[in-house]
């Protein structure tokens, strides 16, 4: 008996709309709403997490020095998304790029900017000089989005931009129900849900009525905030009671390295990246001055039922890490999953010690450091790293 075909577009709406809400990412209903226009009715053009972004009103954490009146600004929310795109035809075959990484903003007011994957560096005043595009047409290629960034902006109450600074936000990382939760002024972390009139700030019980609020990197995982110090110490904090609950220490027989913490994710587990280096002391203009030259990285994974840092076989992981300003992600290699295009067991990262020249570009100040042969390595020394992210490959269209 021979079998029949069901179209896509054939499908009962009930199912289609089951289908439409098993989709991960924003990008992905967005392009099957441009497949068949029986499904646009289906997707709206906005979905409401980003309808709900646009309509939040977040309070500043408190007064500004040159403003007596904090009720006439608060903060947008602005996402930016890291993506990785591949052409969609052969006509890349010749080409030694097969997928490039670069990250979109789009602001509340729908402007769209290309920006560093690694940084919060934007290029939409030097699109033309560096030769990016300065439309990205998403259905003319393959997408797949690989991590979220968020910055909260001034504005005023005609959500007009305040060039500003209320106090300086390191990272913001946002739940499913838009709970938002940031770290700040050197450390510090506060959350802010919808309908709090101020932010919560989170804090470390040292016991004894001593607190600790110093923190170096923020995550959401699990539906869970996570917070860890320069010690490795670990918080989770309950998105809805704002409860703060012990997540992990490192391993006492282990230890931890001396360096910077970063938190990082993948489907099924949470990592602790520690950046470590070395102190230079170089001159510039007969005066000496500090450098932070990075030199490896430490990886160890949360084991939730140790409630501990564990070292682990990071062969079995296949991994490849990412460690930027604003947001941190890892990326799996699986069969035909950026095979030949990223090197498994490494970390790719930015640090301002590796910048490669006054002219600014995708990757510009980017590293990479190999876990097989223990080795940092300037992103511009070796083209089949640095390629992901600069130059262009040949089939991106450049349109004007």
């Amino acid at each position: 008996m021979k079998k029949s075909k069901t179209k896509l577009c054939d499908l009962p709406d009930v199912l289609l709309s089951s289908i439409i809400e098993k989709l991960e990412t924003q990008s992905n209903a967005l392009r099957l709403r441009a497949s068949c226009r029986k499904f646009q009715p289906l997707i709206p053009p906005l979905l409401n997490t980003l309808l709900e972004r646009q309509s939040l009103n977040i309070p500043l954490p408190f007064a500004s020095s040159s403003s007596s009146d904090n009720n006439h600004f608060h903060y947008s929310l602005i996402e930016s998304k890291v993506f990785a795109i591949r052409p969609r035809s052969q006509d890349a075959s010749e080409s030694a790029t097969t997928c490039w990484f670069i990250k979109v903003q789009q602001s509340n007011s729908g402007q769209v900017r290309l920006m560093d994957p690694l940084s919060r560096f934007g290029f939409e005043n030097a699109s033309e000089k560096l030769k990016l595009p300065k439309c990205l047409k998403m259905l003319d290629y393959e997408v797949k989005e690989l991590a979220q960034d968020y910055e909260l902006e001034v504005v005023d109450k005609d959500e007009n931009k305040v060039d500003e600074t209320f106090f300086l936000i390191e990272k913001v990382v946002v739940s499913e129900d838009l709970e938002i939760m940031a770290m700040h002024d050197s450390g510090k972390v506060s959350v802010w849900r919808k309908g709090d009139i101020n932010w919560t700030s989170i804090r470390l019980d040292l016991g004894n009525n001593c607190m600790e609020n110093s923190f170096e990197d923020i995550i959401y995982y699990k539906k869970k905030f996570y917070v860890t110090n320069r010690r490795g110490v670990t918080l989770y904090v309950d998105c809805k009671t704002l409860t703060v609950m012990f997540a992990a220490t490192p391993d006492p027989l282990r230890g931890l390295s001396d360096g910077l913490n970063y938190l990082v994710k993948s489907d099924k587990h949470l990592y602790l990246l520690v950046k470590c280096w070395i102190r230079m002391y170089l001159f510039r203009d007969n005066k000496p001055y500090l450098k932070l030259h990075p030199t490896r990285f430490q990886l160890l994974k949360l084991d939730e039922e140790k409630n501990m840092w564990v070292d682990f076989d990071l062969i079995s992981e296949n991994r490849v890490f990412f460690v930027g300003e604003g947001c941190c992600f890892s990326v799996g290699i699986g069969v035909g999953e950026f095979t030949g295009t990223l090197k498994r067991n490494c970390v790719y990262f930015s640090d301002s010690a590796f910048a490669n020249s006054d002219d600014a570009y995708p990757g510009w100040t980017s590293a990479v450091f190999d876990f097989d042969d223990y080795e940092v390595w300037r992103f511009s020394k070796f083209p089949s790293h640095s390629r992901i992210f600069w130059p262009p490959p040949a089939w991106i269209k450049l349109q004007d």
